[in-house]
């Protein structure tokens, strides 16, 4: 390898060789290996701990097949996961157990642990394998460990017991790698198993911290380990004791600060700097070039996910703002909401702005389809406080939304402040229990426009989407009484689909106002760049890379994915609600169709659906929805979907 690479070129490395070894492997045993699609963290560490002059060549090659075999013994694991927890989402898509049933994954997931050992034998080096299989019994064992203790409140000393088995030993094994194969004493190999041992226990810790962040956009859905019920080390700085707590509560308990107390959760982050910090000085010099890079990547997440959840909105204004800008922001504010007037306006503006909800919104009864209305009217007066250009300077636009931040709160908490929208918007929210949290996240999501920005992969994307869509699916579902989260989990996907949708969908408009929504990593997989996605959108003429066409394919069938996902939660919502969330997902679904009918022309056109076609898309949703309802009567449903009260779930757009 030479001298030691940037983690960019190392991570790029390690792709290309698994990748490799993967299709050997699946070519000369006919053994599935599944796509490595993950972050590829345990070989990676592998690769980091490499010495500083690197391997010879032929132990260069056992390594990257040692590293095969840990990575496929944790994509077994995360299967084993899957079926446990009846997961539906695992990186940002549908999981197997999700899309083939428990028999199949299970089936799969055993094939990848027995083709790991066979694997790992082509090391060619016993001491490994002797490491390599202690790991795996270790991980197992902490798998166990967590399911024995599931519903129960743990002190830290025998949380990281389960989790330094559960995730720590294979980056153990990771470590144990390269010092194996350069020839490292006993001792030293021990060595390795500890510190790698102790890194993975970091790193578990992290991603227990990013799963209280809603923002965070995991590919999982947020706060899964605490709805079922497995303990994890914020929970106790925050001083949560028992799992009934509903989700703006929980939320209030980990992110709000109280007088002369930071919140819990900057209070966990220093308890993660301080856990990485006494790491450094374990792993001295000879470990640090490699492996420092890496946990100063998972601490800069865990910062910007806590620094995104504490929402800027909530800070006083600049004070380099003048008074007369501040004056300027809420006379601006408050004519512009109060000149939507009471419920008709709503219904007016829903119908404006939202053509294809407000198509199926028909379908709702008279008093909730004035409730989606008022939610709806609140969230499309909020984007369009900062969308508009000649809105004035993001600064302006900033204040703007702190005002009408604050006046929402005002009128959450019972005060009645003269604008129709919010007095009985944030009346009936505050009065249905749901957390003025969303409010807060949707803010969060439009200020994010004020200052357009590039999404390096779909998780970073789902964290924009989630706040802007997904919150907005997610409110309408608490207000209509939904607390379960198996329903919840899908009405966010719902909001992530129906977002791509509308990207994929504006993609000419968002580029020539020097907005890019599209994930980088798959504009570079298909050999698309920002600067030929401007000049199109700029010039016209057909977009001339090939890689264009699959892009957007490959993004329109993730797309069509989540749309599935979601779907599945219909049947289980009261009939009433069932027939227009069905209507809104087909049809917004269908630009889909759209898309592709105009050979994914996004530049020269608006694709949207016409009223008969809507018509015969609804139509569809509705024939589905009845195929979904036999099908569900007829055999058993997920046990946490079967829930008694009246629930609904649905999600909104903003640019329906």
């Amino acid at each position: 390898m030479g001298m030691r690479r940037s983690l960019v070129d190392l991570q790029r490395e390690v792709e290309h060789a698994l990748k490799a070894r993967s299709r050997e492997v699946e070519e000369a045993w006919s053994m599935p290996v599944r796509v490595m699609d993950g972050k590829l963290l345990r070989p990676l560490v592998a690769a980091a701990c490499q010495p500083p002059g690197g391997l010879e060549s032929s132990r260069e090659d056992a390594l990257w097949w040692g590293a095969l075999a840990i990575q496929m013994v944790h994509e077994a694991s995360l299967l084993h996961d899957d079926i446990v927890d009846d997961a539906s989402m695992r990186r940002g898509a549908p999981t197997m157990v999700a899309q083939k049933g428990a028999t199949v994954a299970l089936i799969q997931g055993d094939h990848l642990l027995t083709g790991a050992y066979r694997v790992a034998l082509k090391v060619g080096e016993p001491r490994f394998l002797e490491w390599f299989i202690q790991a795996v019994e270790r991980t197992v064992a902490g798998e166990k460990g967590q399911g024995a203790v599931q519903g129960q409140h743990l002190d830290m000393e025998r949380y990281r017991e389960i989790v330094t088995r559960k995730s720590g030993d294979l980056f153990g094994a990771a470590v144990v790698l390269p010092v194996v194969l350069a020839g490292g004493s006993s001792q030293a190999v021990e060595r390795a198993f500890l510190l790698g041992g102790h890194l993975g226990c970091l790193y578990q810790m992290v991603d227990d911290f990013l799963d209280f962040c809603p923002g965070a956009a995991l590919g999982k859905p947020p706060l899964q380990d605490y709805y079922q019920e497995k303990w994890t080390w914020p929970l106790g700085v925050a001083g949560v004791t028992d799992f009934g707590l509903e989700r703006g509560s929980l939320l209030k308990r980990l992110f709000h600060a109280s007088p002369g107390v930071e919140p819990a959760m900057s209070r966990a982050l220093g308890v993660l700097e301080g856990e990485a910090e006494a790491l450094r000085e374990e792993l001295g010099e000879e470990y640090l070039p490699g492996l420092g890079e890496i946990m100063d990547r998972w601490l800069g997440r865990a910062r910007e996910a806590l620094s995104n959840e504490l929402r800027p909105l909530n800070a006083p204004a600049a004070p380099n703002l003048s008074a007369a800008w501040t004056e300027e922001a809420h006379v601006h504010v408050a004519a512009a909401a109060q000149a939507l007037g009471g419920h008709g306006g709503w219904e007016r503006y829903f119908a404006q702005h939202a053509r294809s909800f407000r198509f199926a919104a028909r379908l709702f009864p008279t008093q909730s389809r004035r409730e989606v209305a008022g939610v709806y009217a609140f969230c499309r007066f909020t984007d369009d406080l900062v969308d508009d250009p000649k809105a004035g300077k993001p600064e302006e636009r900033s204040l703007r939304l702190q005002e009408w931040r604050r006046l929402a709160e005002r009128a959450y908490q019972g005060e009645q402040v003269g604008i129709p929208l919010l007095d009985e918007v944030m009346g009936f929210t505050a009065a249905r229990a749901v957390p003025f949290t969303y409010v807060d996240e949707l803010l969060a999501g439009v200020e994010m426009d004020l200052h357009p920005r590039f999404y390096p992969d779909t998780e970073a994307l789902k964290g924009y989407s989630y706040r802007v869509a997904s919150v907005v699916g997610l409110w309408l579902t608490e207000l209509f009484g939904v607390r379960d989260p198996w329903v919840l989990a899908r009405a966010e996907t719902m909001g992530h689909a129906m977002q791509l949708t509308n990207i994929l969908r504006d993609v000419g408009e968002d580029a020539r106002a020097g907005r890019l929504y599209l994930p980088l990593d798959a504009l570079e997989r298909f050999g698309v760049s920002w600067e030929e996605i401007q000049e199109w959108a700029r010039k016209g003429g057909e977009p001339s890379a090939a890689g264009w066409l699959p892009l957007m394919e490959s993004l329109l069938t993730q797309a069509d994915g989540w749309y599935a996902e979601a779907f599945r939660a219909i049947p289980f919502l009261p009939p009433f609600f069932q027939r227009p969330v069905a209507v809104a997902s087909r049809v917004y679904q269908g630009i889909h169709g759209e898309i592709r009918g105009a050979g994914y022309d996004v530049f020269h056109r608006r694709n949207s659906t016409s009223l008969p076609r809507k018509v015969i898309l609804g139509t569809k949703g509705l024939l589905e929805l009845r195929r979904s309802r036999r099908a569900v009567m007829s055999a058993s449903a997920p046990a946490s979907a079967l829930f008694p009260s009246h629930r609904a779930t649905t999600s909104l757009n903003l640019d329906g």
